[in-house]
């Protein structure tokens, strides 16, 4: 790792692209993770496949494909997920991906009134809680957008977490690998990024995130019907198999049970979906 302080950028929402992925290579060689160059040239090129909707016939550059059949592989023939394809660096380029050209917009789409009306009315002093934070750049950018305190989660002693240490530090947000770490402090926003499907289990991590952050807001963007690295083909609720629709629909409807009604946006494909408890909307005053 090298010495010294991390730069930081104002608005790391706002960069560019290309400029985001220089400060992601940046960011690689200062936390002492080797081949940031080829990790960022795999970034760049699967950002341009999705970009181009897949025209070329390839959803992302073929080392991500190769890892991701390599997961499907496992999962397929031995029923067993491969998690160690979480640790590998070149997963790194399909984290940044995923901020770059999803996450981002997420979040400058939650805080822009013209597609999400009066969401702030609905939030006070409270901490924002980062569920399964990526590479970190989600977590800065709520530091950059609200005063609240910040908390993130990530998988300790994994390339990410590395990422995230650098960053909690330089941009003053914490870091934990437990629910249970989370303090009194009283949970105003859970955000969740593509993060519930890298469950076998989602509706039993749903309910642990509702029970113990009990958050005021769920933002959420599933991808449960999607093929990708760490997604499932089947998910799996106490001895029932459910596909990806049915998780879906089960989602929501476990939601509707623990009082949290959706609240109505703009946002293109309704994503992400918002989620505000009952008595929050009810009372319609800001939190204290």
């Amino acid at each position: 790792m090298t010495s010294g302080e991390l730069k930081t950028v104002q608005d790391l929402a706002a960069l560019k692209s290309r400029s985001s992925l220089g400060y992601f290579c940046y960011l690689l060689d200062f936390s002492g993770i080797t081949d940031s160059e080829s990790i960022a040239q795999v970034a760049l090129e699967t950002l341009y496949c999705i970009k181009e909707n897949t025209k070329k016939g390839h959803k992302a550059h073929p080392k991500l494909l190769e890892l991701e059949d390599r997961w499907y592989s496992q999962l397929r023939s031995l029923g067993k997920p491969d998690y160690s394809v979480y640790q590998e660096k070149i997963y790194l380029s399909e984290v940044w991906v995923c901020f770059d050209y999803y996450a981002k917009k997420y979040i400058k789409d939650i805080f822009n009134p013209k597609l999400v009306p009066d969401l702030k009315k609905y939030t006070g002093q409270g901490s924002i809680l980062d569920l399964g934070n990526g590479i970190g750049f989600s977590s800065v950018t709520f530091t950059q957008y609200l005063s609240n305190n910040v908390i993130a989660t990530n998988v300790r002693d994994s390339y990410q977490w590395t990422l995230n240490e650098v960053l909690s530090k330089a941009y003053n947000y914490e870091l934990i690998d437990s629910l249970q770490e989370i303090n009194e402090t009283p949970i105003e926003i859970a955000f969740a990024s593509e993060y519930f499907e890298h469950f076998e289990r989602p509706i039993e991590h749903l309910k642990e995130v509702l029970e113990i952050a009990d958050p005021s807001i769920l933002i959420c963007a599933n991808a449960f019907n999607a093929d990708s690295t760490g997604h499932f083909d089947e998910y799996l609720d106490q001895s029932n198999t459910f596909n990806p629709k049915e998780i879906s629909r089960l989602f929501g409807k476990t939601l509707k049970n623990y009082d949290y009604i959706k609240y109505e946006t703009k946002c293109w494909n309704n994503r992400p979906s918002i989620y505000i408890k009952k008595e929050v909307l009810e009372n319609c005053q800001p939190i204290n």
